[in-house]
């Protein structure tokens, strides 16, 4: 586990700049309804696909399932992102966030997605079906843990609520379950990685997967260097 926090610090070195811009409120509204496009992207692929760590959970058959850990832990988390645990769906929250900022249908389905962020959403996707403990650490600890420490869903909620007028549910949700799932998934990933076999296959999907969110976080920062990317 020390060799994966190694890894993340040295592969995970850009911040998000474009988060801030939207937390004091200077990214432009044309960016803004950008940004939401990826997120729908996003959101679109993952929940889809999700149920696949659900199916590779390791104790799926314990004698009830309130005695099971991994295979509770990612149901609930199915029905949180599909929306049967009290929150709207999270694909839903997307499309709710598009309608606040003018998108259409066709804005969300013809939007074409950053490279990197299709190899990013496409390599962990990879991982969640590959085997159980590559996906949780595909997605619960390099992806949800890590998501959880930029602080991201409080920035985003914030800033559009104070800045362009909008409450924004899919980030107020996640500002306070994103690091439960993420501390989840960090006590879940030390369970599950025990042998020489699983710790070489975990270490090479993380590094992969960071490599690919630290490239995304390049590639949308380069769009504050488009004119007209902040506003007054």
């Amino acid at each position: 586990m020390a060799s994966l926090e190694a890894t993340q610090r040295e592969i995970a070195t850009d911040k998000n700049v474009v988060w801030e811009r939207v937390a004091d409120g200077t990214l432009s509204e044309e960016l803004l309804r950008r940004l939401c496009c990826e997120y729908y992207f996003l959101g679109k692929w993952y929940t889809s696909e999700f149920a696949s760590i659900v199916a590779n959970a390791p104790d799926s058959d314990a004698l009830d399932h309130d005695t099971s850990q991994h295979w509770r832990h990612w149901l609930q988390n199915l029905a949180d992102e599909t929306g049967y645990a009290g929150d709207a769906n999270h694909v839903d929250m997307k499309i709710h966030w598009a309608r606040q900022l003018g998108l259409s249908d066709n804005d969300l389905l013809g939007y074409r997605a950053m490279p990197e962020t299709i190899g990013s959403v496409f390599t962990s996707l990879y991982y969640m079906r590959r085997s159980y403990e590559e996906g949780l650490a595909a997605f619960g600890w390099a992806g949800e843990r890590f998501a959880a420490s930029t602080n991201y869903a409080v920035m985003m909620y914030e800033g559009m609520r104070d800045h362009y007028g909008i409450e924004v549910e899919n980030f107020r949700v996640h500002a306070y379950a994103e690091e439960e799932h993420g501390d989840a998934a960090d006590h879940l990933l030390r369970q599950v990685v025990s042998t020489a076999g699983q710790q070489r296959r975990v270490r090479r999907c993380i590094e992969y997967v960071l490599t690919l969110r630290n490239a995304r976080t390049v590639a949308m920062n380069r769009w504050l260097e488009e004119p007209g990317a902040l506003r007054g």
